[in-house]
């Protein structure tokens, strides 16, 4: 259903080194070296320095030399694995030693890398403090607190973890009645005391964790300086704080103190079409940005 979330990351980097350095080489990874699937949605490193790739069919994790795949119920495993196969998000907890996967419809699961465990966190009808719902788009780690995981999904808004007590609080329109709507791609806690909160057709928004007061921005028709595109699959914070946003319509830098955008089209002339369409993953837009800062401070 939201398969066009996802970036085939390897071929972005390829035709990204291409362009900026020339001199490197690069190794494509696929199922023939043991990927579970070559639709690769998020990658992450852990503490170890494994990398952990989603994939459309199940997690893995790679050492280097070979992959080790986690599957739904899997029999191979001493314990229960994921709670789904279609997975939209990994992050690798940088006080734990745990890698947080979001799910397509299957919840949030929490795999314990040093005990080899899973804990699935899904919706409970019974429990209020439950996750709202099972479709989970994006994790986000909280500054305020070290305890906490800010989570988007696809239906309900984005709910925030207390990883310590299990429980979940809400923040959708019956809780934050400024929001545009409750389907969200992507969630980022700035660390400024705002919530940076991309939506699925309907812009982006800057939630104020202080007061719950709301900023809305949508792609305006004529206006070059509004957000280029409705639907935000990814927000990045940058070293020098800015904020930058990947969208279905192109990158775009968040000038906030005029409160518009300063957009990044793609170039016709560039034969290794570098700047897509669409920006619709973190790492995508991460290394984007990092080029666009080291051309501009030259």
């Amino acid at each position: 259903m939201k398969k066009h979330i996802a970036s085939i990351l390897f071929l972005f980097l390829l035709s990204t080194f291409q362009l900026i350095a020339q001199s490197h080489s690069v190794k494509r990874l696929g199922i023939e070296q043991g990927l579970s699937n070559n639709y690769v949605v998020s990658i992450t490193q852990d503490k170890q320095g494994f990398l952990w790739f989603a994939t459309e069919e199940g997690l893995n994790k790679f050492d280097g030399t070979r992959f080790t795949t986690y599957y739904k119920n899997d029999l191979t495993q001493d314990n229960q694995g994921i709670t789904g196969n279609e997975l939209n998000r990994v992050y690798a907890d940088t006080k734990r030693p745990i890698i947080w996967i979001a799910t397509q419809r299957d919840g949030l699961n929490a795999y314990n890398y040093n005990e080899q465990t899973f804990t699935a966190y899904q919706h409970n009808p019974k429990n209020p403090h439950s996750l709202i719902t099972n479709d989970v788009t994006d994790i986000s780690p909280s500054t305020q607190h070290d305890d906490g995981l800010w989570i988007s999904t696809y239906y309900r808004g984005i709910e925030y973890l207390d990883i310590t007590s299990g429980q979940f609080t809400h923040y959708n329109k019956n809780t934050v009645p400024g929001l545009p709507c409750e389907q969200t791609w992507t969630v980022l806690d700035g660390g400024d005391g705002n919530l940076y909160i991309g939506h699925v057709g309907s812009g982006f928004s800057i939630l104020s964790l202080k007061d719950k007061s709301v900023k809305n921005f949508r792609n305006e028709a004529g206006n070059p300086m509004s957000l280029p595109g409705n639907d935000v699959f990814c927000i990045i914070k940058d070293t020098n704080g800015n904020i930058w946003l990947g969208t279905n319509k192109g990158l775009a830098l968040y000038n906030a103190a005029n409160e518009n955008f300063i957009t990044f089209k793609k170039n016709k002339n560039d034969k290794y079409d570098t700047l897509c369409s669409r920006i619709c993953d973190y790492w995508c837009a991460r290394i984007l940005c990092g080029i666009f800062l080291e051309y501009v401070q030259k």
